[in-house]
């Protein structure tokens, strides 16, 4: 198993769409350099991504410049496994 680091304070928890006790939360660890993303179900950790603090301005840019132009489908109609 990994290493298990505390929680910090900078971060957020972002509920997904299609329920189920799924989260993914957004971690800050400077002392690091990293970002880290992970995907959970309940209180199980699925996976990780550990990203680089100098990639973090790409991927702010990224989400920044999505858009959603016309109608979102309701929850129901996402696939279970995407």
């Amino acid at each position: 198993m990994g290493e298990l680091v505390a929680l910090p304070k900078s971060g957020d928890v972002f509920e997904d769409r299609r329920g189920g006790d799924r989260t993914m939360r957004v971690t800050c660890h400077p002392a690091r350099g990293t970002v880290v993303v992970s995907l959970w179900v309940d209180k199980i950790c699925r996976a990780s991504f550990q990203l680089a603090d100098d990639d973090l301005p790409r991927l702010q840019a990224a989400l920044a410049d999505m858009h959603f132009d016309g109608p979102v489908a309701p929850p129901d109609a996402l696939s279970d496994t995407a």
